[in-house]
């Protein structure tokens, strides 16, 4: 039964190509807004190599602090020290690792091998030995630095393969030497390549950040503030709040024989928070989440509304033909199913044309996503080369495609029923009458 009503809907789709084509450019309009939309959040929010937990991750990416004398009226804002980062993280007992890594974004690395005078200009992560428990890399070769090789500030670092692809084409690239910024560095492990849109765990040399000679400065009072920040791994999902109250004690305790409170602007952050995130303005989430839903209605309710009108008008051409069907005893049921089937062959193949929409869409702003996506997108020519920013396995998603086809089906299907439901409803003298109005 469910085969022959396909097969008289795709006749019916055959005879009524212009509605056809209007209903499947509508669908396709919408379901490509709404996968532009989907895909962004996606990219922000999923679980993308090599941040495969991002739903155990929290963020502090930097602090405010304030004197505790009221008198006082000063304040400042930026990353955190070494020394904070020791006293309020690195020993969170709720979670189960914590990581920390060295803001050097303005600082020039370029690299060469021993017998080359050829530089390459890379993109570098100072980070620590949890880094590697906190971040799932696949490692092609070798292994990450240890926690001795990090507490003893040795330079063995690990490499990404298109790197290691340009550095040492021979294929062997662990126990060699290069030279980054007149200093020698041994490769201890060769990881896949990473999409630079991570930008928590996007690099080309990742390396100890004892390392570098700044790594204990810090600034303004106290030692508070630094050029750190803060990756934690909960051990589950549901442990926000338990460690949200845990850093906040260490917090309390250790500014407790500081001149300086520590207010942390809201952190930690999930990691939609965190990638919307501006320095130390203020962040709401949920002001930002309801504008987004509001344009993805409008994406969704425009087409649908329009659509809607279409069925209808398209129902009163067809009183007759319901009439007839009436009047040889097919039940109402049987006519909507017709129906609904119908909408559903011209969603599915909306659906298909909003995609390839979608993904040309993308090609073609990908300059403004990307730089909605990552601070590394403005400097393009280091951070690509062999690495990529949004690749096919990011977009060919089937969560993020089902998710957009289930709720344009949903609008596209009340579109249709309610007129349907409505002209099923006429009685068959209605129907059959060639002068009935509405």
């Amino acid at each position: 039964m469910i085969r022959q009503y396909f097969k008289q809907a795709w006749e019916l789709i055959r005879q009524n190509k212009l509605f056809s084509i209007i209903y499947v450019a509508g669908t396709a309009l919408a379901i490509s807004m709404v996968m532009v939309i989907a895909i962004f959040f996606y990219l922000k929010t999923g679980n993308i190599y090599p941040e495969l937990e991002r739903n155990r991750l929290l963020f502090v990416k930097m602090a405010q602090i304030t004197p505790k004398d009221t008198t006082e009226r000063s304040n400042a804002s930026a990353f955190l020290s070494l020394q904070t980062v020791k006293n309020c993280f690195y020993n969170l007992q709720s979670a189960e690792v914590a990581t920390a890594t060295l803001f050097t974004y303005k600082e020039n690395y370029k690299v060469h091998t021993l017998g080359s005078t050829i530089d390459k200009k890379v993109y570098v992560k100072y980070t620590d030995a949890n880094f590697w428990k906190v971040f799932q890399f696949r490692f092609l070769q070798g292994k990450p630095f240890s926690q001795e090789e990090f507490d003893s500030a040795i330079p063995s670092v690990v490499i990404s393969e298109s790197l290691s692809q340009h550095l040492f084409p021979n294929g062997q690239a662990i126990g060699e030497y290069f030279i980054m910024n007149e200093k020698e560095y041994h490769v201890n492990g060769v990881v896949k390549d990473a999409s630079y849109l991570l930008s928590e765990s996007f690099a080309h040399i990742w390396l100890p950040y004892t390392l570098h000679p700044n790594h204990t400065e810090t600034f303004a009072q106290e030692g508070i503030l630094g050029f750190f920040s803060v990756v934690i791994l909960m051990k589950n999902s549901g442990d926000t709040r338990r460690v949200s109250e845990e850093i906040h004690t260490s917090l309390q305790r250790y500014s407790s024989n500081l001149t300086h409170n520590i207010d942390l602007l809201g952190q930690p952050d999930n990691v939609l928070a965190s990638s919307f995130r501006m320095g130390n303005s203020p962040l709401d989430i949920n002001d930002i989440l309801q504008k987004f839903v509001f344009v993805l209605l409008i994406f969704m309710l425009v087409p649908a509304i329009n659509l809607s009108g279409l069925n209808s008008s398209r129902m009163e051409k067809r009183l007759a033909e319901m009439g007839v069907r009436k009047a040889f005893g097919a039940p109402n049921s049987t006519l909507l199913n017709h129906i609904l089937i119908e909408n559903f062959l011209l969603t599915l193949i909306g659906a298909f044309v909003g995609l390839l929409i979608s993904y040309l869409l993308i090609t073609v702003f990908s300059d403004m996503l990307l730089s909605g996506l990552s601070i590394l997108s403005s400097d393009i020519e280091t951070v690509t080369g062999s690495t990529s920013g949004i690749t096919p396995g990011m977009l060919i998603n089937f969560t993020v495609f089902s998710q957009a086809f289930v709720a344009a089906l949903i609008v596209n299907t009340l579109s249709a029923i309610i007129p349907a439901y409505r002209f099923t409803k006429k009685n068959i003298t209605d129907s059959l009458s060639e002068n009935y109005t509405n």
